[in-house]
């Protein structure tokens, strides 16, 4: 076995990453019809090798796929310029189902436009969000959609999800109907989409896989749709839960707990504001032990507890995955290095760490003589990131301890 389940029953809580005040009983979340995040992509900026040249975005058309986790009969989309130096311009945006992953053919009978306050376009000022109307369209748990975009002018510093795992494609003019495309260029990004949501019924759960490259799902099968969140949501949606479970992957590259980028705002946007979330899965860490110049675990189980106050605070549940191994990464391994992750395991798998449970990533992984190294079959060659077969594993041990 490996997960297991932490009770949590009091907390000394105070605001979300403040100091702790007086003890007060842990929120509960009441069960509601509502609106439910389906999919999410978490928001970056693009580097060079991110942005489109032939042909740009400005006056052209963008189509996108992503593969949603729970069906339903209502959907709205999320729009980001936050990382824009202008306005985003979008003259209209289209859904519709995908025929298969990784072709730009689309499913002409199911393609509808979507509003924006009721107009077709929209201006996104810098540094700002847009949510569309709610939209009838119907659609089965799984499904692959396409979100087609005319672009009117497009910021310089682009809003990204920078490794998308799948193909997005542009081409010249207006051609947000089409039914397919012919001469394109192909991007490995997702722009400015950051998130489906569809309404659904009390008893809906949304659970968000948070995290760094490995929540993100980096070295699985590109178009395939077969990373952690991915084939965990695969799992729920095809399993006998009495409950529905809506899995999304909120995760970026480069995330660390003490990185440039602040970790309680980057939770604060991408778990705590997410539409029904009830639980959190995080897989955070690895990308703070390579510059260690001494054993950082303690700082870093620091960090961890004032994710799980803001998630207490707020009646979600959050579990961790114990960090990987990585011998053999020579930018990762050494014996100072080894020590700290081993050190963070402990912290995350002990009885008093706070977190409503764990899934033993470490162990599933490692060889049993080799404990810190991947293993083969379970590595996608970098010695870090695991394979498509790596990520199935993971997704089942999730899956088993949300289960319970």
């Amino acid at each position: 076995m490996f997960i297991k389940k932490i009770a949590v029953s009091m907390l000394c809580l105070a605001v979300a990453f403040g100091a702790s005040g007086c003890e007060k009983k842990r929120v509960e979340i009441e069960p509601a019809d509502g609106w439910y995040a389906t999919w999410a992509a978490s928001s970056e900026v693009a580097e060079a090798e991110q942005i489109p040249q032939n042909p740009a975005l400005d006056g052209n058309t963008l189509r996108q796929q992503i593969k949603v986790s729970v069906g339903g009969d209502k959907i709205r989309l999320s729009f980001s310029n936050e990382y824009g130096d202008k306005s985003l311009v979008m003259s209209s945006v289209h859904i519709a189902r995908l025929n298969s992953a990784g072709s730009p053919k689309t499913d002409p009978s199911t393609d509808k436009a979507l509003t924006f306050g009721g107009s077709e376009s929209v201006t996104i000022p810098a540094g700002k969000t847009a949510l569309t109307d709610e939209l009838d369209f119907s659609f089965e748990p799984l499904d692959i959609l396409a979100v087609t975009i005319k672009l009117e002018s497009a910021p310089t510093r682009l809003t990204c999800h920078r490794e998308a795992g799948c193909t997005s494609w542009i081409v010249p003019g207006d051609h947000v109907s089409d039914e397919t495309f012919e001469t394109m260029e192909l991007m490995s990004s997702l722009y400015f989409l950051n998130r489906a949501d569809t309404y659904a019924p009390a008893g809906t759960e949304t659970v968000v896989c948070f995290g760094d490259s490995i929540a993100d799902s980096y070295g699985s099968t590109y178009n395939r749709f077969n990373g952690w969140a991915e084939s965990l949501s695969k799992i729920m949606q095809n399993g006998d839960s009495s409950k529905r479970f809506s899995v999304i992957e909120c995760a970026t590259e480069n995330a660390s707990l003490f990185g440039s980028d602040s970790i309680e705002k980057l939770f604060e946007r991408d778990v705590l504001n997410i539409p029904g979330v009830h639980k959190v899965v995080i897989l955070i860490g690895a990308n703070d032990i390579p510059s260690a110049q001494y054993d950082i675990s303690k700082e870093m189980a620091e960090e961890y507890k004032k994710l799980i106050e803001a998630c207490h605070e707020r009646g979600i549940s959050i579990y961790a995955g114990t960090l990987t191994p990585f011998e053999g990464n020579t930018a990762y391994y050494s014996e100072l290095h080894e020590s700290v992750r081993l050190g963070v395991n402990e912290f995350i798998a002990g009885e008093g760490s706070g977190f409503d449970g764990y899934v033993d990533f470490s162990n599933l992984l490692c060889y049993v003589e080799s404990p810190s190294k991947l293993q083969a079959v379970y590595d996608s060659g970098d010695c870090i990131h695991p394979s498509a077969a790596g990520y199935e594993a993971m997704a089942k041990a999730t899956a088993e301890m949300l289960a319970d």
